[in-house]
């Protein structure tokens, strides 16, 4: 079933990497934050895909860490301010296509943001590799900019993908796929 679902993942990343759009050139000193960062992109106890929930403690650890290595990559952007996380207010419980806009506009109001992004990442821990897209939308719902890409683990994993000492790694691997995505857009 994970095996498929990554070849899954991996041929819509191939397909679609032609497909980013926009640009966050002109967000230069906004305040930007993230509506959600997941496998659903939305925050982490919304789990709209169940085949993607962490079915182990171990398993969480390794999406935890991917979240960490998405959020570095958005901090060390260069097309705008990020405000962590941890620190935005009134993240709404799901965000679907028929409420997307409405929800961005709200949580920019809340956390007096001038951008919103939402981010899908997918670690997959057979092959060791971050699939990372993401959707800005400025603070009225206006799209801005999407992209998205693939990155490998730049390491071998530990004997295990979800033991201890691999967190490290997927937290880079996640911010190397962050990276990559944000630069085809100017970020």
């Amino acid at each position: 079933m994970r095996q498929s679902l990554f070849l899954s993942c991996l041929l819509i990343v191939t397909v679609l990497s032609s497909c980013t759009e926009g640009s966050l050139g002109r967000l230069r000193h906004a305040r930007a934050g993230a509506i959600g960062i997941g496998p659903t992109g939305a925050h982490p106890g919304d789990r709209l895909l169940p085949r993607l929930k962490p079915e182990s403690r171990e398993e969480m650890q390794v999406h935890l860490a991917v979240r960490r290595g998405v959020e570095r990559a958005l901090a060390d952007s260069r097309a705008f301010n990020y405000m962590p996380f941890v620190t935005m207010k009134n993240v709404p419980e799901q965000v679907t296509p028929a409420t997307q806009f409405e929800e961005v506009k709200k949580f920019a109001a809340a956390n007096n943001l001038d951008a919103v992004v939402r981010v899908w990442v997918i670690p997959n821990l057979n092959h060791g590799s971050v699939s990372v897209s993401f959707l800005t939308n400025a603070r009225d719902s206006k799209f801005i900019a999407s992209g998205l890409a693939l990155a490998p683990a730049s390491a071998p994993l530990a004997d295990s993908p979800t033991a201890r000492k691999s967190l490290p790694l997927w937290e880079k691997t996640a911010y190397a796929a962050m990276q990559k995505a944000l630069a085809k857009v100017r970020g």
